[in-house]
């Protein structure tokens, strides 16, 4: 999606697909706030859809996530206010970026409220790792970028509360920097849709929205989710990269008592120092979890640990 601060264009412009919308097209699509002009949409999930889009008055393609009105219920317009709060208050390359906020009238649908957010050309960790596993240094890296993002919005008093790797974007092109420590595989978290805010939410407000298969074990009991329970979730994901394999699949219920009953099953094959950190990044307890930042301190330690092993091979 688009991040000015790290290119001054869309972080993957595609010339193609803006020259699809060409300016003779532009009248015959449909038009957000006389601005953003939509163009295919790219996903759907619950009263929301997004679209990509064109930004007329800045010339650059964007996402919008498109909220119906019409017959939403007040717990889905909570959601969508949630979440343009949540991001408004973010900033980092890790985290999806919020570039506008609006509401329109659509012949097609009625009443809609929208977010403008950066693009990211490319595909979800889902689909990447459906693919095969991830070695053992582009999960590090993945990770790293992933737990310096949450870090960031943790210090901000924001919860994500649903980190999966369908809410992870994955860049299809890496932009040239000069730092060493670079992502190689550039990733943004997405989704904010059910994060939790010190601000907006009480301590004993639950969610039982998030994906059962990423769930924390305070989420499958309905507890509330802190800090720690985004660094279990991450810790399942980062697992998944490794082996291709969900640790907990299943039905919600199957899913949510396995974790209950057992931690995930981390092989003995599996990189050593990587098993000890998921281990305890997937620890039952929270409070025995390390913080976001531990882990990605620790991440960051394993890419260049198994770099420097794969430039010796």
């Amino acid at each position: 999606m688009v991040r000015p601060p790290r290119a001054a264009t869309p972080r993957n412009r595609s010339t193609t697909d803006e020259q699809a919308v060409t300016r003779a097209g532009r009248h015959a699509a449909p038009e957000l706030a006389r601005r953003y002009v939509l163009a295919d949409r790219l996903g759907e999930g619950g009263s929301a859809q997004v679209y990509r889009a064109v930004d007329t008055r800045l010339d650059r393609q964007v996402a919008i996530k498109l909220f119906r009105l019409a017959g939403a219920d007040p717990s889905q317009v909570r959601r969508y206010a949630q979440e343009a709060r949540v991001l408004a208050d973010l900033s980092h390359p890790s985290l999806v970026a919020l570039l506008d906020v609006g509401a329109d009238v659509t012949p097609a649908t009625g009443p809609v409220a929208f977010l403008v957010m950066e693009l990211v050309e490319g595909r979800t960790l889902r689909e990447l790792v459906a693919d095969g596993p991830l070695d053992a240094a582009t999960t590090a890296d993945v990770g790293h970028q992933l737990a310096q993002g949450l870090a960031h919005a943790h210090r901000a008093g924001v919860v994500h509360r649903d980190v999966k790797p369908s809410n992870v974007l994955v860049a299809d092109t890496t932009p040239t920097s000069g730092r060493r420590d670079a992502p190689a595989l550039p990733v943004v978290l997405a989704d904010f849709g059910i994060a939790a805010s010190d601000a907006a939410y009480p301590a004993s407000r639950t969610d039982d929205r998030a994906t059962a298969s990423y769930q924390s074990p305070e989420q499958a009991l309905g507890e509330q989710a802190g800090p720690a329970s985004d660094v279990y979730s991450l810790g399942l994901v980062l697992l998944e990269c490794l082996t291709a394999r969900r640790a907990f699949p299943g039905d919600p219920l199957t899913a949510s008592l396995a974790r209950l009953l057992h931690a995930p099953q981390i092989a003995d094959d599996l990189d050593r120092d990587f098993a000890a950190l998921l281990r305890a990044m997937t620890r039952t307890d929270p409070v025995q979890r390390p913080t976001m930042v531990a882990a990605a301190a620790e991440l960051r330690g394993l890419r260049r640990q198994r770099e420097r092993a794969l430039r010796v091979s």
